[in-house]
């Protein structure tokens, strides 16, 4: 399932990171995501994507008014993250061009 997310500058959304794949990807502005058992946190600007295949909550911050597209909290069984990914950079990729009228 993939939910769309309109955030203004400092709000905040929490995302259960149970043992699924989680897919944040920033189609505008730069979010701060952060997950428990994940070292380190992550600078996420527009057309990143930030990918995570370990269970811990993740929390995710808006730098600035932002865009952006979550999918997991569901199991993927016999799909590699990394083609779940490119999957995802591609709707993006149509999302953004149905967004300038280029793609029907």
């Amino acid at each position: 399932m993939t939910q769309e997310y309109r955030l203004r500058r400092n709000d905040r959304i929490r995302l259960d990171g149970g043992a699924t794949v989680s897919i944040i990807c920033c189609r505008e502005g730069a979010l701060w995501i952060t997950q428990t058992g994940n070292p380190g946190d992550h600078l996420v600007r527009e057309g990143d994507v930030f990918s995570s295949d370990r269970p811990g909550r993740i929390v995710v911050g808006a730098l600035e008014d932002s865009v952006c597209f979550v999918a997991g909290n569901t199991a993927v069984p016999g799909i590699p993250s990394g083609a779940v990914l490119r999957a995802l950079r591609q709707v993006l990729r149509r999302v953004e061009l149905a967004g300038r009228g280029l793609w029907a």
